[in-house]
């Protein structure tokens, strides 16, 4: 029998923290340059730009990062799963390194997002040397 019925599910939400580090061209300010780099990172993870399965491509993020001026290099991002409903964060955990592939993060087959929860805490830089 045919209906015309719709099924809705809610998606998971993946809670996540970005950790990374920058080189800054000299003459620049360090503690400027990194908050312009943390202030890109919100805007790029600001939740009303996702969509449900949407992967994280770790390779825009290195380009928006590099893109920051006074940015020289990004030697190093890594995504971080954060949860726990004590913490605030979601209850599902994620293997965020397992589902790293060619430096694209996927999401589950079920439906998820991923999520910064926190943007001021849950983005972290910090500027290194050569």
């Amino acid at each position: 029998m045919l209906t015309d019925a719709v099924n809705i599910k809610s998606a998971f939400i993946i809670n996540i923290g970005v950790e990374f580090d920058v080189i800054v061209r000299p003459n620049y300010n360090n503690k400027l340059v990194l908050n312009n780099c943390l202030t890109t990172l919100q805007s790029y993870f600001n939740i009303d730009k996702w969509v449900i399965n949407q992967p994280i491509i770790l390779s825009d993020i290195y380009s928006i990062l590099d893109q920051v001026e006074g940015v020289q290099s990004v030697p190093k991002i890594d995504i971080i799963n954060k949860s726990g409903t004590n913490s605030g964060y979601s209850q599902y955990s994620y293997d965020i390194k397992g589902a790293t592939i060619k430096n694209i993060v996927y999401p589950s087959l079920d439906p998820s997002i991923f999520e910064v929860k926190y943007p001021t805490t849950d983005l972290q830089g910090r500027v290194v040397t050569l």
